[in-house]
């Protein structure tokens, strides 16, 4: 399938409680002028990335990295826009600011669940984002992408993993990050909706 084909109801029911759900608010959501929102963008740009992101899958299989890269992608263009950020740069700001600070306290909570030190105190969720940010630059300066490893599914084996210099315990796949970015692309959408927005009414992720 073509990226400029993807489905955006179908995409986006994996983060509401139904598909119907995820196509109401996507339509509500095309339904607003751009000049007055840029949820739209938000939302098309954002899943365009992460589905990128699983393709490589198909290609480079059980290499997370490449699919942490396009998460981070899609969460730097999601704060950027809900910020309204003009500049150039500031890419590490924008990816603690969408985890930090869009996403939801539930999401916060599936972050930290993701790398335990075994040798040192539980990681912060901004650890945890560094260390994230760290896998994203290792792959785009270094193209370094094979020491990092994620266990296969939810329940799956912790697995030992190298960040950097660091040998840490992944204990979440990558398709819990994934859902994060997905539920917090949504919630970027919502602070560039107008406040008497109908799609708000529409906003029930699971």
């Amino acid at each position: 399938m073509h990226i400029a084909k993807i489905d955006m109801p179908a995409y986006y029911s994996r983060a509401f409680q139904s598909r119907g759900g995820a196509s109401d608010f996507i339509r509500c959501v095309e339904d607003v002028p751009v000049e007055k929102s840029k949820a739209k963008i938000v939302l098309y740009q954002a899943a365009r990335m992460l589905w990128l992101g699983e393709q490589i899958e198909t290609i480079a299989k059980a290499r997370p990295a490449f699919q942490v890269l396009f998460q981070l992608i899609a969460a730097e263009l999601v704060a950027k826009l809900a910020y309204d950020f003009k500049g150039d740069g500031q890419s590490r700001k924008h990816v603690h600011l969408f985890f930090e600070e869009i996403c939801s306290d539930g999401h916060r909570g599936v972050m930290t669940g993701l790398f335990r030190d075994p040798r040192g105190p539980a990681i912060t969720l901004p650890g945890i984002v560094d260390l994230l940010y760290e896998i994203r630059c290792d792959v785009v300066h270094e193209g370094q992408y094979f020491t990092f490893t994620m266990p296969d599914e939810r329940g799956g084996v912790p697995l030992v993993t190298i960040i950097g210099e660091r040998h840490l315990i992944a204990r979440a796949p990558i398709c819990d990050l994934h859902q994060v970015v997905l539920e917090g692309a949504i919630l970027g959408a919502l602070r560039l909706l107008p406040e008497e927005s109908p799609c708000r009414s529409l906003l029930k992720v699971a």
